[in-house]
């Protein structure tokens, strides 16, 4: 599959907009009382099987290189999730989501330090633009903000999620299959995910409302987890990591949207004016680059 790097642009906005969807079915899967570690370790296993069952073939003819990305990026995945997770018992949701969409900036940053590769110049201006949007989208503009231990580990999940956007761009997207990447995250998300949950939620198994947290989950899962990441895979072998980072952090601006539609919240002018500069910053990045 061949993509412009326009089309593969329009790619990533499709992949945003379905993240930002999986925060309406994440929420049901919270409410229906199942715990981080025990949400990444089934999550994991329903991307496993999916990928055993429809992309065996694919798997069989699995490389060492495959092997060696995909468990790289799995790691990388688990840790961003795990150190946001762990960092919102001690932050708000609002600074939480600012501070994960930081990764904007770290990304050109590690490319800078690790690859050796400048930025562009636009990047200066768009970069800013989106941070100053997600700060209002968040709220964060008129509350207090000190940086907490929940914080600095938020940070911390950022700088993963620009690695793994990285990984993505530079690594994953010249393996065999987008589909055998995927499904060695699943298996990582299985191996590391299983033992925290094991050893630190057993006692809220009893609690969980399991047929109300699954089908959400298995959405998640399979069709934004799974269907997602690949195509997020594919079209990052068309653009660059700090073109994809911009463009992923509208995933929070998609997440308001939708539940705007589904009611959860109000449309309100920090909506507005944040999405529209998150918008134009994207826009100008755009522009420039034709």
């Amino acid at each position: 599959m061949k993509l412009s790097r326009q089309g593969a642009n329009l790619t990533l906005f499709i992949v945003t907009a379905m993240w930002g969807s999986s925060y309406i079915f994440n929420k049901m899967v919270v409410q229906a009382g199942m715990q981080p570690a025990t949400i990444n370790a089934v999550r994991g296993v329903m991307c496993l099987l999916t990928g055993l069952l429809i992309f065996h073939r694919q798997l069989r003819h699995m490389t060492s290189y495959d092997l060696r990305v995909g468990l790289m990026v799995g790691v990388v995945n688990f840790c961003g999730f795990f150190l946001r997770t762990a960092g919102l018992q001690t932050t708000t949701p609002g600074k939480s989501a600012f501070l994960t969409v930081t990764y904007v900036v770290f990304t050109p940053l590690v490319m800078w330090l690790f690859w050796h590769e400048r930025p562009q110049r636009q990047i200066w201006i768009a970069v800013p633009l989106s941070l100053l949007g997600m700060a209002i989208l968040t709220g964060v503009t008129s509350t207090s903000f000190t940086l907490l231990t929940g914080d600095w580990l938020t940070l911390l999940s950022a700088v993963c999620w620009s690695f793994q956007i990285i990984i993505f761009a530079k690594y994953a997207s010249h393996a065999s299959s987008p589909w055998v990447i995927i499904t060695l995250i699943g298996f990582v998300q299985v191996i590391l995910g299983t033992p925290l949950a094991l050893l630190f939620e057993g006692p809220s198994f009893g609690h969980i409302d399991w047929w109300a947290a699954l089908w959400p989950l298995a959405i998640v899962a399979i069709v934004i987890t799974f269907i997602a990441r690949s195509l997020q895979l594919v079209a990052q072998k068309f653009t660059d990591p700090t073109t994809a980072s911009l463009i992923l952090m509208t995933e929070s601006f998609f997440a308001t949207v939708f539940s705007v539609l589904f009611g959860f919240e109000k449309l309100t002018s920090t909506l507005a004016i944040g999405g529209a500069l998150i918008l134009l910053a994207n826009v100008i990045l755009q522009l420039k680059q034709k």
